[in-house]
């Protein structure tokens, strides 16, 4: 069976992602840089990729080169494929068909198939192929559908469609030989649906905290050219704004502080998502110069980005616990910046706060709370340099690079528990 455990030389591991290099969206950058790693080891593994033409986020124009030992399989897409709801469908429907076509076409019995979770639900297809293939099947969950999709109000939660969608999911999920998951408290929803723990590993996500380095104020030139003195504390937000993170909190706190917070603080928002356009319509730029935003930065920036705020605020609503990681703290981390965290007080970035001990974690509405804590921070650069001394080591001892690719080819030779070091 495809889900079993073989002790045969697995010499090929095909990935299937919607995105993969040059594109920089999260989950691509992630399994670029996993895949590169591997490659550059060796470790008896030829790599191929099954993605798409599509792009979400960035990147140079270069469709593969630079990746030597890995060989790119890519299924067309219809324009950038979230312009429209209907042609985000098209494109996904586009993808599954190829997908299978390019899986039953290339994979072999001594095959391990790895298949990422962009599009929702592409780990069935990946299941299918498997099957009559013969290969040996892996799941890197980096995200849970459809649960994500109803508690976010898209369709109707425990409602029919659900159902048959979660039981073709979790077939998936039964029949690989591993499912990889990105986080504790996903990992246990995996044990909910009835999936053997032994067939779930946990390897977190990671940020590369080689490129991604502290950089002082003084020696930050986007910190000047964005127009912040040395005196200023930033509160800042980097990534996709989407709909699972909160916006009403944040908003109630910097209105909290535009109105008695200290004068130094700062507020600014770089990147998007579906909903930056609502918190600017709440908050407003305003003449004071207290708010501003910024697109996207290059990932040849991202160290000076991520090192232009003093402090960085992150968000999931807590009925999305379990089902997403917010990939973005590693990168803050990495900075050795300061977290503030808005969602549930037991989850998965919490307790990394906690254990750290580089932040702190506030539900959605302590907007008080949460206010009288940053103003706490603007006033005391010793407290955040502190606090951002502790976020770097956690990323340097607990949360490397190396330590999760050495899970990852652990997990790839079947050997080793799969914790990332942990």
């Amino acid at each position: 069976m495809a889900g079993d455990h073989r002790q045969d030389q697995q010499d090929r591991v095909i990935w299937v992602n919607r995105f993969f290099y040059p594109d920089e969206s999260a989950t691509s950058i992630m399994l670029t840089d996993l895949v590169r790693q591997l490659a550059a080891t060796g470790a008896g593994h030829e790599h191929h990729l099954v993605t798409s033409t599509a792009r979400y986020a960035g990147g140079a124009e270069d469709g593969g080169a630079g990746l030597p030992g890995v060989i790119v399989h890519r299924i067309p897409a219809l324009g950038r494929g979230n312009d429209s709801l209907l042609l985000r469908l098209a494109n996904f429907l586009l993808f599954y068909t190829g997908a299978l076509l390019l899986l039953l076409r290339y994979a072999r019995r001594a095959d391990t198939i790895v298949a990422l979770t962009d599009p929702p639900l592409v780990g069935t297809v990946a299941a299918l192929a498997a099957r009559l293939k013969g290969a040996w099947l892996m799941h890197w969950v980096q995200d849970i559908f459809p649960e994500t999709a109803s508690r976010l109000g898209f369709a109707r939660e425990g409602g029919v469609l659900e159902g048959m969608l979660v039981r073709l999911r979790n077939a998936a999920w039964q029949r690989a030989g591993r499912n990889v998951v990105i986080g504790e408290r996903m990992r246990d929803f995996l044990v909910v649906q009835g999936i053997r723990p032994e067939r779930i590993a946990v390897i977190p996500n990671w940020a590369d905290e080689t490129a991604i380095r502290p950089v002082p104020p003084s020696a930050n030139p986007l910190r000047a050219e964005w127009g912040y003195a040395p005196e200023h504390c930033v509160i800042g937000y980097s990534g996709n704004l989407g709909r699972a993170h909160d916006v009403a909190t944040k908003v109630a706190a910097m209105e909290h502080l535009r109105a008695a917070g200290p004068a130094n603080l700062r507020f600014l928002f770089i990147g998007g998502g579906a909903r930056q356009g609502e918190l600017r319509r709440l908050a407003g730029e305003g003449d004071d110069g207290l708010l501003a935003f910024r697109p996207y930065q290059p990932m040849a920036m991202l160290a000076n980005s991520l090192s232009v705020p003093d402090v960085h605020w992150i968000s999931l609503l807590p009925r999305l616990e379990g089902l997403i990681v917010p990939s973005k703290l590693y990168g803050v981390l990495a900075a050795g910046r300061p977290v503030v965290f808005i969602g549930d007080p037991r989850g998965e970035v919490a307790r990394l706060l906690a254990e750290g001990e580089c932040g702190a974690s506030f539900a959605p509405g302590e907007a008080d709370t949460l206010a009288r804590y940053l103003a706490r921070l603007a006033q005391d650069p010793g407290l955040r340099a502190e606090l951002g001394a502790r976020a770097r080591s956690l990323a340097e001892d607990h949360l490397h690079r190396q330590g999760r690719a050495a899970a990852w080819r652990a997990r790839l030779r079947g050997d080793g528990t799969g914790e990332g070091g942990k």
